[in-house]
């Protein structure tokens, strides 16, 4: 989060990237349905060139012959009746940067052999498919940190992509431009997620998914998003709520939805730093700011009065009053409303949010992300990167319980409170989202706010699930924030 005052970016600030990407050498609702996990499922046998003959390359097989299945089926739902055409150039396998000559087939490790490190990736070259198995390197501390499923799902994306091939997607519209690679990278995850939908259905033969190994995946799959970008010139594969909002409607909506005119006008919300200052804190303001309410000069704001300002008018426009929501730093809170405190939640006796400091900072550090050796090039995964608007997240869902309880008189503890609140939590981020001068978010910030939907807000140190998975709370926040306060 930022208090923006529009500054100049220095040129030579360029973040590393380390994502999933399509490579073609020719350019410079969900269901609560638990089917059991991947080990109960019956083995695949698939043809891969360089096989390793390791769990990893197993579960890409399982997860391949299940794709097959899933687009033979529903292809002609996307393509106006045509039959599945089957992938060409077949499947590789690599060890990170060993890539012996039976691999350099492909046409796309014979232009860049080091391309598949750290990857998974579709070649529209000669129609294959290449992952890298090193469990030391991106893919596979993937599948070993968030699941087997984690797998799957690169897998499953990087077949969107050889459906947007037989699909026409990569080729240029009639005013010659090609559509940008945000948008191709969210529709390929949005048809992963409707090939995830089957899985949840309990309707592939080899790979399976619970509830928890979803939910794993689902925060796992953030690690796949854009580094925050400097120009718009960097913006490629989308910010981590671009990216899984798009594989939730995948999941809710079917392969229809992907590749179907609504997708089309498709809004996005990743966007470059503006200025030198929020670049230098990488998007976060320190701790003591993000939970303080007073503002450093009468000019300013702060998360908590922006809240107060954003619901004042909210309830005026509906002929309501509102109460400021305050901010109270306890453990033991004065509430006679909640049975069982949490250490972070709303007190609708005293219209406040309380929390500890130990939870809040444990909430401010709690973003997952990637950290680079750069003597070495190790590559290791972390959840505890600095993220001020996760902690944020916890305190703007502590006053979407306050509208529940001050505007409607409605229980702040069950399902409909959490879904209701999560699509508040959208509707008011995207208040402070739109670039504008004042308090605004900051690049990172649509990220932390995913990762807080996922992890943070039903922790049981928070507000609990109360029954809602993180998918759904995901398209509730998802509607709000597109949709704004009509949708909720």
């Amino acid at each position: 989060m930022t208090f923006n005052l529009r500054l100049a970016l220095s040129a030579a600030l360029l973040p590393v990237s380390l994502l999933l990407s399509a490579c073609d050498p020719s350019l410079p609702r969900s269901n609560n349905n638990d089917s059991g996990s991947q080990s109960e499922q019956r083995n695949a046998s698939v043809r891969i060139v360089n096989d390793g003959r390791t769990e990893f390359d197993q579960v890409v097989k399982n997860s391949i012959a299940d794709l097959q299945e899933f687009w033979r089926a529903n292809y002609p739902k996307a393509s106006g009746g045509r039959a599945y055409p089957e992938l060409r150039g077949g499947i590789y396998s690599v060890d990170g940067k060993k890539v012996p000559a039976a691999a350099k087939r492909n046409a796309c490790l014979r232009e860049d052999p080091s391309g598949a490190e750290n990857n998974a990736f579709y070649c529209p070259a000669d129609d294959s498919v290449v992952f890298d198995r090193n469990p030391e390197n991106l893919v596979g501390q993937l599948g070993q940190k968030y699941g087997k499923f984690m797998i799957t799902a690169v897998v499953a994306h990087e077949w969107g992509h050889a459906m947007q091939q037989r699909l026409g997607v990569f080729e240029a519209g009639p005013d010659g431009e090609r559509p940008p690679t945000i948008f191709t990278e969210t529709q390929a995850d949005c048809a992963a997620g409707a090939f995830i939908r089957t899985a949840q259905d309990g309707q592939t033969e080899h790979v399976a998914v619970t509830q928890e190994e979803l939910e794993e995946m689902l925060l796992g799959y953030l690690q796949v998003r854009d580094p925050p970008p400097v120009t718009y010139e960097q913006i490629s594969h989308g910010n981590g709520f671009d990216r899984l909002s798009a594989m939730a409607d995948g999941i809710a909506n079917g392969v229809e939805y992907c590749f179907g005119r609504e997708f089309q006008q498709r809004e996005f919300t990743e966007r470059p730093f503006t200025s030198d200052a929020d670049y230098q804190q990488r998007g976060n303001l320190p701790y003591e700011q993000v939970i303080d309410p007073t503002p450093d000069s009468p000019d300013q704001s702060t998360l908590q009065n922006e809240l107060n300002s954003f619901w004042s008018k909210a309830a005026e426009s509906v002929d309501k009053s509102w109460k400021d929501v305050e901010l109270r730093e306890t453990g033991s809170p004065d509430c006679p409303d909640v049975q069982e405190a949490s250490e972070f939640d709303y007190c609708p006796a005293g219209d406040y949010v309380y929390f500890t400091d130990e939870f809040a900072r444990q909430a401010y550090n709690s973003l997952p992300d990637k950290r680079v050796d750069r003597s070495t090039g190790e590559l290791t995964l972390i959840d505890d990167a600095p993220a001020d608007y996760a902690l944020g997240m916890l305190f703007v869902y502590g006053w979407s319980m306050g509208v529940r309880d001050q505007l409607f008189a409605r229980p702040i503890d069950d399902r409909d409170a959490m879904l209701d609140a999560s699509c508040y939590s959208g509707a008011f981020t995207a208040s402070i989202n739109d670039g504008e001068q004042g308090f605004q978010l900051s690049p990172p910030d649509m990220d932390e706010a995913t990762s807080a939907v996922i992890k943070l807000v039903p922790s049981d140190k928070a507000y609990g699930a109360h029954e809602t998975t993180a998918l759904q709370r995901i398209q509730r926040f998802t509607e709000g924030y597109f949709g704004g306060l009509p949708a909720c």
